[in-house]
């Protein structure tokens, strides 16, 4: 096991009556004479704002350090009061040194102009973890993108164009590396012509790394006792990016339609319902009919220790759902407990690893904070708990209407995909198809090339014979209170589409429940109501967001896999206006929201949510890449 830390360290800070100073750097996070009007002056301004808002329906600000985030919240508040209705604003952001919620709410307190902004952010704030956390303000108007990493690292990661950069690192003498000449390259390779740039430093090296990547450089007159700032302009030519198979999803404008009722199909309406864009949803049997209709699940993360792509956006996917969940009276964040079975030193090595949202309990303490008088040690997840799986998916699709239609094939057209019903007829003639069935992806693998694994499962509801716990608790099975009152005791696992009888399933559940809590399953009573879906998983155990390979993919892609060169031409390399969004397994609620805020990033243009090789290593195209790999 890795024993990589998953978890950036937080910022040392040094208050006196000026503000919050980094002890490290030994730097301040903003002027203390008026920080936001340096802000105003440096920043915005400098990069000719608000003038660059008007008549843009999008703006994307970039920005090196993200501090207290006053530069974010005075971007958010000059949107908000000038640009046009309907336009949305990108902030995307690095931070290599994390502040604690609580010390940034101290430090914006000295702005009390910007309270309200400053509260929002603080409530959304995200836990020290790397990798890329998107954060939607103002129902999706506004959305944050932090990374959290070292800035090279940070902005190699980044997939995106900015129209504004801002420059706002502690001072290159004390932090060069976040003004190396490597960085200034991944800043130019973000910009397009006329992007704007703008910094307060006038450092010679900074000026000359600008330069030689194609920005005009000029100097202003500084802010406050500040002599001189920097103004920018790229005037470089855009940069082709390089060849990948795993290329996003091609942007298009037009008319778009996803295949499922469940929690991925959901989540791809509400991804885009942000974005103003209306989809037609064909799901047979309609809302939460397959896999999403159980009559309680319990939410909680993928646990794996090691800092890897996956395992950042998996958790970052964990982080990203609970806010979309939070407030809706279909989910109970009350947390849960994680049981360490027959290695307890494995989650007692983990937790800190994870962050302080996760704390590693002793047999006494997860009894009390269980009230199961037989819980052993474990892992106790804080922003885990119970949920309504078919209200959470009937919130996200809103007022959406979805078609009660199995959709039997697509078929390429010259403009997009025509989606044909069992008999042939059709249904719809599309731009963009995004698949987001669960096991229903299985009928489409002619087209998407990906091996769909069925499995299963059956949930039972029972009497609870010493009253209910007061927390959920896993450990392979679960059982946590059903909203009715019952006690739920879940799945079992059957390979393929039959998950067996009722009775079949109540004894599988019991005998799994029998593992954990042995006298606990000899005083449960009958099962008295049961229910039974399927997943669908791919072999790798990961889900999967992106384009499929087309039918060139392996001619084109052969030989670099191989260790050879990249191509050149992979116009053909992945399958036009045709999207997956699935194989989630038993966690599709903790991963949806997120993988579909990226399909939908991909499909409208805009920046990923999800770091590069996170979002490549949850691509489609892994597997025919594999293949190639294995000759």
């Amino acid at each position: 096991m890795s024993e990589d830390t998953l978890i950036r360290p937080h910022a040392a800070l040094e208050w006196s009556e000026a503000g919050p100073r980094a002890s490290g750097a030994d730097d301040v996070y903003f002027s203390s004479e008026n920080g936001l009007e340096e802000t105003r002056a440096v920043f915005l301004a400098g990069c000719g704002l608000p003038q660059g808002f008007e008549g843009r329906e999008r703006f994307t600000i970039a920005e090196l350090g993200f501090g207290t985030g006053l530069n974010f919240l005075a971007a958010w508040d000059l949107f908000r009061r000038t640009a046009p209705a309907g336009a949305r604003l990108h902030f995307v952001s690095l931070e290599g040194f994390p502040l604690r919620r609580g010390d940034a709410r101290r430090a914006l307190g000295a702005f009390p102009e910007l309270a309200p902004l400053a509260e929002a952010l603080i409530e959304a704030w995200p836990a020290p973890r790397k990798g890329a956390h998107r954060r939607a303000f103002e129902n999706g108007r506004v959305m944050l993108t932090l990374f959290q990493d070292e800035a090279l690292p940070a902005l190699r990661n980044m997939e995106m164009t900015a129209d504004a950069w801002f420059l706002d690192g502690f001072a290159p003498a004390k932090n060069p590396d976040m003004w190396s000449q490597a960085v200034v390259a991944e800043i130019a390779r973000m910009s397009r012509p006329g992007t704007r740039l703008a910094t307060f430093t006038v450092a010679g090296a900074v000026r000359r790394a600008l330069a030689a990547h194609r920005f005009a450089v000029d100097k202003r007159p500084g802010y406050g006792r500040k002599r001189e700032r920097l103004e920018a302009v790229f005037a470089g030519e855009p940069r082709p990016g390089v060849p990948s198979p795993f290329a996003r999803l091609a942007a298009g404008s037009g008319p778009v339609a996803i295949v499922g009722g469940g929690i991925g199909a959901a989540s791809l309406v509400h991804a885009l319902r942000l974005r103003g864009r209306q989809a037609r949803v064909f799901a047979e049997g309609g809302a939460a009919a397959g896999a999403s209709g159980a009559p309680c699940g319990l939410f909680t993360p993928r646990l794996e220790a090691a800092d890897r792509p996956h395992v950042r956006a998996t958790l970052a996917a964990f982080d990203h759902a609970r806010e979309i969940y939070a407030g809706s009276g279909a989910f109970a964040g009350e947390g849960a407990l994680r049981l360490a079975k027959d290695d307890p030193a494995r989650l007692e090595r983990l937790a800190p690893m994870l962050g302080e949202d996760f704390e590693f309990l002793a047999a006494g303490a997860a009894r009390a904070r269980t009230g199961l008088a037989e819980a052993g040690a474990g892992l106790w997840m804080a922003r885990a708990g119970r949920f309504d799986p078919a209200g959470l998916v009937n919130a996200l699709f809103g007022s959406t209407a979805i078609v009660d239609a199995r959709v039997g094939g697509l078929e390429r057209t010259v403009s997009g995909w025509r989606l044909a019903g069992v008999d042939g007829e059709t249904l719809a003639e599309v731009e963009t198809v995004l698949l987001a069935c669960g096991a229903g992806l299985s009928a489409f693998s002619g087209l998407t090339g990906l091996g769909v694994e069925r499995t299963a499962g059956r949930v039972g509801l029972f009497a609870p014979p010493d009253g209910l716990p007061a927390a959920p608790v896993a450990w392979g099975g679960y059982l946590g209170a059903a909203p009715d009152g019952r006690l739920l005791v879940g799945a079992t696992h059957a390979k393929g589409a039959d998950p067996g009888s009722p009775r079949e399933g109540e004894a599988a559940l019991r005998a799994a429940l029998a593992e954990a809590f042995p006298g606990l399953a000899a005083r449960l009573g009958p099962q008295e109501d049961s229910w039974a879906g399927v997943r669908a998983a791919f072999p790798d155990r990961l889900p999967a967001a992106g384009g499929v390979p087309d039918e060139r993919f392996d001619e084109i892609w052969r030989e670099h896999a191989r260790g050879g060169p990249v191509p050149a031409d992979v116009e053909a390399a992945l399958r036009p206006g045709l999207g997956v969004l699935g194989g989630f397994g038993a966690r599709g609620f903790a991963h949806a929201p997120l993988l579909a805020e990226a399909l939908v990033s991909d499909l409208c243009g805009e920046p990923s949510p999800l770091e590069r090789a996170g979002r490549q290593a949850l691509h489609p195209a892994r597997f025919a890449l594999r293949a190639l790999r294995r000759g």
